[in-house]
C-alpha cells in the first residue's frame, strides 16, 4: 500500500467512526441485557458440570457462555438480543431446575454472601471490562452498528457509557466507599500529603501510558477521532487527572459528603458551561490552535468525571453500609396482616439492597427525564444528563447482577448445600494475612457450593484490570496495522474478534493463577 493510499485508508477509517447520532438509551440497556443473562447461565451450567469437567475446562466454558455471546450481540445479532436474552434465561431456568428440584421454605431461607467480596460488584466491573475490549476493535470492522459507536455531538450509544462505566466501577471498590469512621485518624496536612504521594505514584504511570500513546499513535499514523478527547488527550491521561482531582477532595471532605460533593461539582460544572459559552466553545468548529483549544474535551470533562466519581463513592457506600454489620444479623423478617390473614416473610441484605438500587435507579431515571427537557445527554461535555445516565446504567446492570446472585443463593439452599457463614468469616480473616492463600480457599469453598459465588474469568479481569486493557489497545491497533479492517468480511471478522478476546483474557488468567499483579 502506498503513501498515498494509506493516507486515503486513514481519513476513511476516521470518518467511519465520526458524526454518528447513536441510538435511544433503552437499546443501550438492552445491547448489554445479554452479559448479565451469561452470567446466570455459565454459573447454572457450571453446577450441572461441576462432576464432569475440570478447572481448565471451566474457564473455556466461561468465555463461550460469556465473551463469545457478547462478541455476537455486539455485532451478528445486535438486532436479535431480547431472542438471545430469553434463550439464555430458558436455559438458565432449566439448569436450576436440575440443581435444585426440592421444595424451598422461603420463610426458613438463610443465605449470605460467601466472603468480603461482593460477586455482583465483581461480576459488573468485569463485564465493564469486556464489553468495553470487545467495542475498541469492532468499532473498526464494518460488522459492527454504527448505532453503537460514539456519539458525535448529544445522544446515547453503547461506546458512550465505556468511560463514565470505568470511572463509576472503580469508585465502588475505592478506599472512600469503605470508609466509616466518623472522624479522621491523621492531621489534614499528614492525610493530604499522603494522598498525594499515593496519588503521584499510581498517575505518573497512566501519564506514561498516556503519552506513550499518543507517541504511538503520531508514529505509526494511526487513525485518530479527534472530537473523542482532543488531540493530544486519551482515555489514560482522563483517569490520571480523574485521579488527582478526587485525591485532593477526599483529602478535604470526609468520604460521608460524597453524594453532596458529587452533586455540588456537577451543578457548578454545568452551570459553568451554560453561561459561559463553554459547551459551545467545545461543540463548535473552533480551530485547535493551542494546547487547551486542541484538547478541549478531555480537559472540559474532568470536573463531569470527578463529579460522577463521587456520586460512584456514595453508591459504593450504600452497598458496603447494607452488609457492613451482616455477620451479627439475623435474617430480617417483615409481617403483613391482611383481611385477617397474616402473611410473613424474611429477607436479607442482598434482598434490602435490590430495593434501595431499584429506587435508585427510579429517581435517577426520572432525572434523566427532566434533564433531557432541559439539555440533552453529551458525552463530550460529560455534562449532569451524561452523569445521571450513567448512575441509572450503574444501579440497572447492578440489580440485576444482584437480582443473579440471589438467584444462585435460591439454588445453593434448594439443593441442600449452603455455604458455611463459618468458613465465610475464615476467609475473610485469611484475606487480610494472606491474599494466595485466601485465593485458594476461595476456589476450594466455590467447590463446595453447588453454583459457584464468582467466575474465574472475571476475578481475572478485576485482578489486573489496567493490564488487560493496555494489552487490548495493544493488540487492537497490530490488528488494525496488520489488515485494512473495513474490508474484512463478516465471518472473518468474528473469528478475528474471538481470538483477539481469548488473548486478552487468558494472559490475564495466566497472571491471575500465578499470583502475578500487573501495577501500572
Amino acid at each position: 500500500m502506498t503513501m498515498a493510499s494509506k493516507e486515503g485508508y486513514r481519513l476513511e477509517q476516521e470518518a467511519f467512526v465520526s458524526n454518528h447520532e447513536g441510538s435511544t438509551w433503552q437499546e443501550v440497556i438492552f445491547t448489554l441485557l445479554p452479559n448479565v443473562c451469561g452470567i446466570l447461565l455459565t454459573t447454572t451450567t457450571l453446577g450441572v458440570l461441576r462432576k464432569y469437567i475440570d478447572r481448565n475446562v471451566t474457564v473455556v466454558v466461561e468465555f463461550i457462555l460469556i465473551v463469545i455471546p457478547t462478541i455476537l450481540c455486539c455485532t451478528v445479532l445486535s438486532e436479535h438480543i431480547i431472542s438471545v436474552c430469553i434463550v439464555m434465561i430458558f436455559i438458565s431456568t432449566l439448569n436450576m431446575w436440575l440443581l435444585g428440584n426440592k421444595s424451598i421454605q422461603l420463610s426458613k431461607l438463610d443465605v449470605r454472601p460467601i466472603t468480603g467480596k461482593r460477586p455482583f460488584i465483581t461480576n459488573f466491573r468485569a463485564l465493564t471490562n469486556i464489553i468495553t475490549a470487545i467495542c475498541i476493535l469492532a468499532v473498526d470492522f464494518r460488522v459492527f452498528p454504527r448505532k453503537f459507536v460514539k456519539t458525535e455531538v448529544y445522544g446515547y450509544s453503547l461506546m458512550d457509557t465505556g468511560v463514565g462505566l470505568f470511572i463509576l466501577a472503580n469508585a465502588l471498590v475505592a478506599p472512600e466507599a469503605r470508609d466509616f469512621s466518623t472522624s479522621r485518624q491523621t492531621e489534614f496536612q499528614e492525610t493530604l500529603t499522603k494522598n498525594i504521594k499515593n496519588c503521584f505514584r499510581s498517575c505518573i504511570p497512566l501519564l506514561v501510558l498516556g503519552f506513550g500513546r499518543f507517541v504511538a499513535v503520531e508514529l505509526t499514523g494511526y487513525q485518530k477521532h479527534v472530537t473523542e478527547y482532543g488531540v493530544h488527550w486519551n482515555f489514560f491521561v482522563t483517569l490520571a487527572v480523574v485521579k488527582l482531582f478526587t485525591s485532593m477532595i477526599t483529602s478535604t471532605i470526609n468520604s460521608k459528603y460524597s453524594l453532596f460533593s458529587g452533586a455540588w461539582i456537577l451543578g457548578m460544572h454545568e452551570y459553568i458551561m451554560t453561561t459561559k459559552g463553554l459547551s459551545t466553545w467545545v461543540l463548535g468548529d473552533a480551530p485547535r490552535d493551542d494546547f487547551f483549544s486542541a484538547n478541549r474535551e478531555g480537559l472540559v470533562s474532568v470536573p463531569g468525571y470527578v463529579g460522577l466519581y463521587f456520586i460512584g463513592v456514595a453508591v459504593g457506600r450504600l452497598i458496603h453500609s447494607t452488609y457492613q454489620s451482616s455477620h451479627t444479623k439475623s435474617n430480617m423478617k417483615i409481617s403483613v396482616k391482611l383481611c385477617g390473614l397474616k402473611f410473613e416473610a424474611s429477607y436479607n441484605e442482598s434482598m434490602l439492597l435490590c430495593i434501595k438500587l431499584y429506587l435508585i435507579s427510579v429517581l435517577a431515571y426520572i432525572a434523566l427525564v427532566l434533564c433531557n427537557s432541559y439539555s440533552k445527554v453529551s458525552r463530550r461535555l460529560v455534562n449532569v444528563g451524561y452523569c445521571i445516565w450513567i448512575l441509572t446504567l450503574t444501579t440497572t446492570l447492578l440489580n440485576l447482577l444482584l437480582y443473579v446472585e440471589i438467584l444462585l443463593d435460591i439454588t445453593n439452599y434448594a439443593a441442600n448445600e449452603p455455604c458455611n457463614e463459618n468458613r465465610t468469616k475464615k476467609l475473610s480473616k485469611n484475606s487480610r494475612l494472606n491474599l494466595k492463600k485466601n485465593v485458594e480457599s476461595e476456589r476450594r469453598e466455590n467447590t463446595e457450593c453447588v453454583v459457584k459465588r464468582s467466575l474465574e474469568i472475571c476475578d481475572a479481569v478485576n485482578y489486573n484490570g489496567l493490564f488487560f486493557f493496555l494489552l487490548s489497545n495493544v493488540l487492537t491497533g497490530l490488528v488494525n496495522m496488520l489488515m485494512c479492517t473495513l474490508y474484512v468480511k463478516q465471518l472473518l471478522t468474528i473469528l478475528i474478534l474471538i481470538i483477539y478476546m481469548a488473548i486478552s483474557i487468558f494472559s490475564t488468567l495466566i497472571l491471575y493463577r500465578l499470583q502475578i499483579p500487573i501495577k501500572l
